[in-house]
Order: structure tokens, then sequence, then C-alpha cells
């Protein structure tokens, strides 16, 4: 981690993420406009986690190599996106999950219920995801940046 404030602010980028994905969950665009409002926030909060300085390595300083960085920096937004999709997919299914009991069905009324259907909801959402040949493109090209990020800054 570079800094002594890298663990802070990605710790802090990570929780302002959460919190979006948070708000999302609770919200449907049929019932509230705000809930484009939501997912925008979720949007740059999950960039902002992707950018957090901590992730990048020492050497992403200006010697490091403009290319080798820009490079990085595209391939993290556009896989970022996609893990913004995908967070977005799951905010979605746990709305529709809690929308969809009925009176048979038996409410959720522990916290552990809710992170049960949490886990199940973004573990479906994911998986939709990560199947996706542009996720797959969007990772491999996320890996080769980064192994070109830090050969530029070992090599400076």
């Amino acid at each position: 981690m570079n800094g002594a404030s890298g663990p802070a602010d990605f710790m802090s980028a990570w929780l302002q993420a959460q919190q979006a994905l948070a708000r999302l969950a609770v919200t449907s665009p049929a019932a509230d406009p705000a809930a484009s409002a939501n997912q925008h926030l979720l949007a740059d909060a999950f960039r902002r986690f992707f950018e957090a300085p901590a992730l990048l390595p020492a050497a992403a300083g200006p010697a490091a190599g403009g290319a080798a960085l820009q490079r990085y920096q595209a391939a993290a937004q556009q896989f970022g996106v996609l893990l913004n999709e995908a967070a977005i997919d799951a905010g979605r299914r746990l709305g529709a999950a809690l929308a969809a009991g009925g009176p048979d069905d038996p409410p959720v009324t522990t916290l552990r219920e809710l992170r049960a259907l949490w886990i199940d909801c973004g573990e479906a959402a994911w998986t939709a995801a990560a199947h996706r040949e542009a996720f797959a493109a969007a990772l491999a090209e996320l890996l080769a940046a980064w192994v070109e990020l830090r050969a530029a800054g070992s090599a400076a």
C-alpha cells in the first residue's frame, strides 16, 4: 500500500460503495424515481474504489510510463463498469426477492435470513456476469494492463 492514507482511502471507498448498494437494494425504479440516482451513486462509489491510489503499485508515478498507466486506468474503468452492473443486478434481485414474498411465504425477520438472501442474490448476479464473454475479456485486459504497469515500474 502506498503511504499512510492508502488503507484508509481504500476502506472509505469500499464503505461508500456498500452504502450505495444498500440504498439501491431498497429502492425500485418503478416506485421511486430516486432509484436511478442511487444507481449513479453506486457507480461513482465503485469507480472511486477501483481508482483508489492504494490499489496502484508504487511504480504508478510519472516514471512508470504514461501509456501503461493509461491502459490500466481504462481497463479498471471498463471492469468497474461490469462490476457495477453485477452489483446493480444483485440489488435488483434482492429487491425482487424481498417483494416477491406472498402471504404464505415466511417473512425475512432476522439479519441472518436477510444475509442469506443477499448472498444468494449476489451469487446469482455474479454467476450471470462472470459467464459473459465481455466480463472475461475485461478481466483479461485488466490483468494484462496490471502486469504491463508493474513491468513499467520495475524498469524505471
